[in-house]
């Protein structure tokens, strides 16, 4: 190289033959760019043939727009399914032959017979290309199209689906007019959809008589229509009460709820309903229905598992006294004891969904009635953790209780650790304990057993002092 520079700035001949020291220049870049170190490929550098779908589809997302070129032209005979929403949005794709590409494969997808499924399927994805500022619009007109001439399916889809597809679907079919307006409310009636029922719902309650709206607040078998109905009805004051009873046996609870409150404003008289009607006279379904209008009626705890008798499914049963427990109607121990006397087994998710509902947290005696219940093999850890964050002197009691538990030297230093853990801090307790009659026999008995085992908790001068004066 330095010989062609010297050529031009050292020479002293004047004419410099410019074709020869370009050459020289040229050999020398060959030379020099070839003993150059190469760097490693790329993912988008390796032979597609190595690619899995999964990774050419990722690699329509790639930065590199010619990388995403040369994807779309190595894909444009691959019609599997996975690669049309990933198509679809390479339809505003900023490089505009990357919007070609992707068009001209919607052309001949377009002749294939699944393609018209495809697009309803994800047509989520093609109303959003609606939205974007580069689009390629004679494609778009091809999807939209091919939606509207699939109406089996387009129906199919508007009727069985739940969430934002059918609702969107329902929004083009309104705005192109793709189905009839009747043929539409027929489908919207029983769709599965709430969103796309409210179509229909809105529509009655604007153009039909009250006669009809009662007759299909009766018959429905959707709560959604059921309690709007009613609500529409009573607002009209079109209701009488016999139509309120009728619904205060209905098997939604929130419609019934409101028939209860329709009944209170005029002054129902419930007591004299129940005894006109007696729990020995009831069916197993009517007792479910009596159970639930018992606990909002709030009537006599005992009576309401007179009711819970009456029905023969265990299971409903169940639920309806956890239903009881969750209004606040009855209380834990009182669902414990259900269990206990109709000597079921209590499962651990049934005890901890109750402890949820219930408004008070479990007593040291509901917990173990619970532990007496429950049909697992509760392990040690989970006996020592029922306890966690409940008062010093409970947990005192609950490790006096539990330790003769204990099957292994593992699950004996699991104690101690938890004993040393949980209880350092009693010596701050200004309050001497609140245990029952009961338990305070127990302590009376073993506790001073247990002290000696932990020293560097229980001779704390304060402590000694407290328990002397409680025992006394």
């Amino acid at each position: 190289m330095f010989k062609f520079l010297k050529k031009i700035f050292c020479s002293s001949e004047p004419y410099i033959n410019t074709a020869e020291i370009l050459a020289e220049r040229q050999a020398f870049e060959q030379t020099y760019i070839s003993n150059i170190p190469q760097p490693e490929p790329e993912i988008a550098d390796i032979p597609f043939i190595r690619k899995s779908l999964d990774e050419l589809i990722w690699l329509l997302r790639d930065y590199d727009g010619y990388a995403r070129q040369r994807t779309l032209e190595h894909l444009k005979d691959c019609y599997e399914q996975e690669l049309f929403p990933a198509l679809l949005f390479r339809l505003s794709d900023y490089i505009e032959i990357n919007r070609e590409l992707a068009a001209q494969h919607f052309q001949r997808w377009s002749q294939r017979p699944e393609f018209t499924q495809l697009c309803i399927d994800h047509f989520l994805q093609i109303a959003a290309v609606q939205q974007r500022v580069r689009t390629v619009p004679e494609i778009e007109n091809l999807l939209l199209n091919t939606v509207a001439k699939n109406k089996d399916y387009l129906q199919h889809t508007v009727s069985s689906e739940q969430g934002q597809l059918p609702r969107v679907l329902l929004t083009y079919i309104v705005e192109h007019q793709w189905i009839e307006q009747e043929q539409l409310l027929e489908l919207s009636k029983v769709a599965k959809d709430q969103i796309v029922r409210k179509f229909w719902l809105d529509h009655i309650i604007q153009n039909e008589s009250a006669q009809k709206l009662l007759f299909e607040l009766k018959y429905s078998q959707f709560r959604d229509v059921q309690y709007h109905l009613f609500d529409v009805l009573y607002q009209r004051k079109i209701l009488n009460t016999d139509d309120i009873i009728e619904l205060w046996h209905s098997r939604f609870l929130s419609v019934m709820d409101y028939a209860y409150f329709a009944l209170r404003q005029q002054n129902f008289d419930f007591e004299n309903y129940f005894n006109q009607h007696p729990i020995t006279l009831l069916s197993s379904q009517q007792a479910k229905i009596r159970a639930y209008q018992w606990v909002l009626f709030k009537g006599e705890q005992a009576q309401f598992f007179e009711i819970i008798e009456k029905i023969e499914i265990i299971s409903i049963a169940n639920a309806l006294v956890l239903f009881a427990l969750k209004q606040n109607f009855i209380q834990l121990y009182q669902y414990l004891d259900y269990f206990t006397l109709t000597q079921q087994k209590l499962l651990s998710h049934q005890f901890f969904k109750a402890k949820a509902y219930s408004t008070t947290q479990p007593t040291l005696d509901e917990l173990e009635q619970y532990l007496q219940l429950t049909t697992a093999d509760i392990s040690f850890e989970h006996r020592l953790n029922l306890t966690q964050n409940y008062d010093l002197w409970d947990q005192v009691y609950w490790f006096v209780t539990q330790q003769k538990y204990v099957q292994t030297e593992e699950e004996q230093q699991n104690f101690d650790d938890q004993v040393k853990y949980r209880l350092q801090f009693l010596h701050y307790r200004i309050y001497p304990p609140r245990w029952t009659v009961v338990q305070k026999d127990e302590m009376k008995q073993h506790l001073p057993i247990f002290a000696q085992k932990y020293p560097e908790i229980f001779n704390e001068m304060d402590i000694k002092k407290m328990l002397d004066k409680y025992f006394s």
